[in-house]
């Protein structure tokens, strides 16, 4: 039955099926040794209902009957507030953006770069153990409703992480990167890059306590911007607990700092959300100004003033609602390597890895362990800080940033951003 069928036969305002199709396939090296390829395969339905201005929802993988999906979630919808959402009208869309392929047939390739990634490791590394993961993700995704929208989307996600650990003398090293993207990734540039930091951590350096300039590696930094991303995030700012939630049209970070969203860019480029709505090119923050956020519907609709969804409502698994998420998150860049900045700092930290990454406090507030930084001295790189530990807050550290570098990446996330200098952490250790 069509769902203009069912929803004159269910009598309630409007229909929306999610059709999910994902295959995975990862290949682990653990400890210098190909371990196991595994594959496994899902698929699932999500119907999402308005039933007097109230959502009702339902969702399983597996065999999934349709009308069963709606009598549950018409039974959730009694519980629910109710939200003027209006979903997406007609539209005919299709977003192919990779080839479709096996993922079998790369084994052969994986294979010979997880051993090429493991022995160039040992050249450098000789006692180390090194992990290496890959993993492709093949999904397909349609979206259809009862305003004669359909929307198909299909893409192939290659992830790749990099652990090197080793213990000696009492000193326990864990060095570690990843990446994502939609095309087999270059693993020798982030190869370089977690050996050259495997070779600074061997000689060890004292910082000084107090504050000092802090130079976030691109991978460091995007712990950084999760807490912006947070910030700017609609459902957070009609709850008023987004410090910009008043701030629209106002100066909030150094004028370094631009933030945008571009739907066409990076491995996860689409045109529609997983609402049916057209995602919008977004300037979040232009050159220090604050001059939007980015909203799904159920935050569109409850934001006072109104502001209509910018295609931002994404489901983070089939079982659960859309929710506001940025597709991508592109920070403005510099005009210089991360090298050529070294070389002006006169005494600071360089920071690769915090120890458990940063929590999402929105406050801003930050205290972090430092688990691969440097010292800093006379534009050199003098050795690895052990017991160090940052504080400070991050908002007030985006109006000092000094510079940024010009060689942004994606560090497996939505966040494609550079290196930034920062002056505003105090440094305290042991």
């Amino acid at each position: 039955m069509e769902l203009k069928q069912l929803k004159k036969k269910y009598n309630v305002s409007d229909i929306e099926l999610y059709t999910q199709d994902l295959s995975e396939y990862k290949v682990s090296f653990v400890a210098n040794k190909l371990k196991q390829t595994e594959i496994t395969h899902r698929s699932g339905k999500a119907i999402r209902l308005l039933n007097n201005k109230k959502v009702g929802f339902n969702s399983s993988y597996g065999d999934y009957n349709i009308e069963d999906g709606i009598k549950n979630a018409i039974d959730i919808s009694l519980f629910s507030p109710e939200l003027e959402i209006l979903l997406p009208t007609k539209s005919q869309i299709t977003d192919l953006t990779s080839k479709e392929i096996n993922p079998q047939d790369l084994f052969p390739k994986i294979n010979t770069a997880g051993k090429e990634i493991i022995d160039n490791s040992l050249q450098i590394a000789s006692k180390a153990l090194i992990d290496v993961s890959f993993d492709i993700s093949t999904f397909n995704e349609v979206i259809k409703n009862t305003n004669e929208l359909h929307y198909y989307h299909s893409n192939t996600i290659y992830s790749l992480s990099i652990n090197i650990r080793e213990t000696k003398e009492n000193d326990f090293i864990e060095i570690f990167t990843a990446t994502q993207n939609n095309k087999f990734p270059d693993y020798k540039i982030f190869l370089d890059e977690l050996l050259l930091n495997y070779k600074l951590s061997k000689k060890h350096a004292i910082i000084k306590n107090g504050p000092c300039p802090i130079l976030f590696t691109s991978k460091a930094s995007k712990e950084l911007l999760n807490i912006i991303e947070l910030a700017l995030n609609g459902k957070q700012i009609n709850q008023r607990s987004s410090p910009w939630h008043n701030k629209l049209g106002n100066k909030i970070t150094s004028n370094l700092i631009t933030i945008t969203q571009d739907p066409a860019f990076g491995y996860m480029a689409r045109s529609i959300d997983d609402e049916g709505s057209t995602i919008q090119p977004l300037i979040l923050i232009n050159k220090g100004v604050l001059e939007s956020f980015y909203l799904d519907l159920a935050s569109s609709c409850k934001s006072i003033p109104k502001y209509v969804s910018t295609g931002n409502g994404f489901k983070p698994t089939l079982t659960t609602q859309p929710e506001p998420t940025l597709l991508n998150m592109i920070v403005s860049t510099g005009s210089r390597s991360i090298n050529d900045i070294i070389k002006n700092i006169q005494y600071g930290l360089l920071i690769d890895q915090t120890m458990g990454g940063l929590t999402s406090n929105i406050s801003g507030d930050l205290s972090v362990n430092v688990d691969i930084g440097f010292l800093i001295e006379n534009g050199e790189i003098i050795g690895r800080v052990k017991d160090t530990m940052i504080s400070g807050n991050l908002y007030t550290a985006l109006n000092n940033i000094i510079e940024l570098s010009n060689n942004p990446k994606f560090y497996w996330s939505n966040i494609y951003n550079p290196d930034m200098l920062i002056d505003s952490f105090t440094v305290t250790t042991k």
